[in-house]
């Protein structure tokens, strides 16, 4: 089965993480503030963040990406751990 973006935010929290896990490819994670561990999947045809919150240790938001700028903030921060 093969969603489209529309149709994956139909979906509560716990079935979006489904999708994710079963049908999603970890592309990169990020940290936002010490707070949000947000990690970039790539699923059917467009990008998914999962945001997790660390202290409450619980994820927060499964939602797709809007705008592909977003992703350029991955590759930075990669390129920033890895030059560390």
């Amino acid at each position: 089965m093969e969603l489209t973006k529309e149709e994956f935010c139909l979906f509560n929290l716990k079935s979006k993480l489904q999708f994710v896990e079963k049908d999603g490819l970890f592309l990169f994670r990020r940290v936002s503030g010490d707070q949000f561990l947000i990690s970039l999947y790539k699923i059917y045809d467009f990008y998914i963040e999962v945001t997790y919150d660390i202290p409450r240790f619980k994820t927060t938001r499964v939602d797709p990406v809007v705008n592909i700028k977003i992703i350029e903030l991955y590759s930075y921060n990669e390129i920033l751990r890895k030059s560390s």
